[in-house]
């Protein structure tokens, strides 16, 4: 016998979609029978846990460690009540999902941040940690946006990873940009003569993912608007500094991916419940519900 799919989703859910070890989302996330099948273990939610695939590994098949899973599994459903009750939208996401997407179709689309551990504070990657934003001073370079952005031509990002504060300070990004507020939206804007390039924060996900509207103009007609996936992460760098070999902390600026919206968008663009809504196109081509789409994003 094996879990029933209600079962397989209840735990799920019941997890935010994280290992209950390591922490992780994985929309790959096992159901793993805490006692075995084979000693007469139930087919039952009290008997399982969410394990991720590597977890699954090393505590399933190891008699010592799977006396374990019980007690970390109840830990982290204690964690999840915990985090539920003082940040819904995490929780309302992760309890609707399924009625906009099914599990095949998260498992093949979903874009989150898979070193993100949920529950954490500060952990590799995340912007309110630092002094880099988005949304508030101070301001990730609208260059550096466009550079992670590569060329429209590029069927995708070639480039996926900048040291975000070397390069914040680096002459190949300088120039003043501004920031314009439209309503409660904020544009952070680069221009010269003949190009200009702004973006706007739209959400930041549970495993913060950061989600970011950009309009690329490159001197012609065009606006070229694109929606890109950003996430941080934490390493190390080794450097030549006063002829001294030293090392140090770096912070990554990722490209996680992105999707044009076309020349001229117009349209409502909003972020909730794990789903990202791309409305219909309203002004210059009219394109309608041709140019509308939705994407899950954890």
């Amino acid at each position: 016998m094996a879990f029933s799919p209600s079962t397989r989703i209840a735990v799920r859910k019941r997890a935010w979609y994280a290992c209950c070890i390591c922490k992780k989302i994985s929309l790959g996330l096992e159901v793993h029978h805490i006692r075995p099948l084979a000693e007469g273990g139930p087919d039952c939610e009290d008997n399982a846990a969410p394990l991720c695939p590597s977890c699954h590994t090393a505590y399933g098949g190891n008699p010592d460690l799977r006396s374990r899973i019980r007690a970390m599994r109840d830990f982290w459903y204690e964690k999840c009540e915990q985090l539920f009750a003082t940040r819904r939208e995490p929780g309302e996401v992760f309890q609707s999902i399924h009625e906009t997407f099914s599990l095949e179709e998260l498992e093949r689309l979903t874009i989150h941040n898979r070193d993100y551990m949920l529950g954490s504070e500060g952990v590799k990657g995340d912007l309110d940690s630092t002094k880099f934003s988005f949304r508030n001073e101070e301001f990730v370079h609208p260059l550096i946006v466009r550079e992670l952005l590569g060329w429209i031509s590029d069927s995708r990002s070639t480039i996926v990873g900048v040291d975000l504060e070397a390069a914040d300070r680096s002459n190949k990004f300088y120039g003043e940009f501004s920031v314009n507020d439209h309503g409660s939206v904020a544009w952070v804007q680069w221009r010269d003569a003949d190009a200009s390039f702004s973006y706007r924060h739209i959400a930041t996900t549970p495993s913060r993912v950061e989600i970011v509207e950009c309009r690329d103009w490159l001197g012609g007609s065009g606006v070229f608007g694109t929606i890109a996936f950003f996430c941080l992460d934490k390493d190390r760098t080794v450097g030549d500094v006063n002829r001294s070999i030293s090392t140090s902390d770096r912070l990554v600026l990722k490209i996680l991916g992105q999707c044009q919206l076309g020349d001229r968008y117009d349209g409502d663009i909003q972020y909730g419940n794990g789903v990202l809504h791309v409305g219909p196109d309203r002004r210059w081509f009219k394109k309608g519900e041709g140019a509308s789409w939705q994407l899950p994003v954890l």
